[in-house]
């Protein structure tokens, strides 16, 4: 059986564009385990915590702001904007160990009642920030030392079309008008 120059062409060029395809998916990958890693690891030297909340809100600033699109697909969300695909991120980071969660209980002020969980993260593994990182450490470094409503202050005003699905939308634009 003869196999025809065009297709052994075609079928060699397919091949190797599905490797090249899945070598950039597993380098993207790769990149944003770095930076999730290196956002804790600035959290942790500035000795301040990064909350689910704060975690998407300062990869979608990164994304927006810096420029550096990971592929997250950020959506409005019940609490701003929100990255499905970040939260898998971070799961499978706490599944392998290198990053912890720490969970504080949240409770109804009025009747005392459990109404949810405050997520901590915390970088478990070693990691030693690459010269070519600077820039987003210091971007990182920025927004871990702002607060949770100074973030989400931020955010609801400059996108607003990401927080109208919010939850809380009224009570921190609210915030902004006092």
């Amino acid at each position: 059986m003869k196999v025809r120059p065009l297709t052994f062409c075609l079928n060699f060029l397919c091949t190797l564009c599905t490797l090249i395809l899945g070598l950039l998916v597993m380098l993207i990958e790769d990149r944003i385990y770095r930076l999730i890693k290196l956002l804790l690891y600035t959290a942790k030297e500035e000795n301040t915590e990064v909350t689910a909340t704060k975690l998407q809100k300062i990869f979608f600033l990164l994304e927006k702001e810096k420029g550096i699109q990971l592929g997250l697909d950020f959506k409005p969300w019940f609490f701003g904007p929100y990255s499905s695909k970040l939260q898998d991120y971070i799961d499978k980071l706490i599944e392998s160990g290198e990053v912890d969660v720490e969970e504080e209980e949240v409770r109804d002020p009025l009747s005392g009642e459990i109404i949810g969980y405050k997520r901590n993260y915390v970088l478990k593994s070693e990691l030693k920030p690459e010269e070519e990182e600077k820039e987003i450490e210091m971007f990182f470094r920025e927004w871990v030392r702002k607060s949770r409503t100074e973030i989400l202050n931020y955010v609801y005003k400059k996108y607003p079309e990401y927080a109208k699905y919010s939850m809380i939308r009224d009570k921190v634009l609210s915030r902004l008008q006092e």
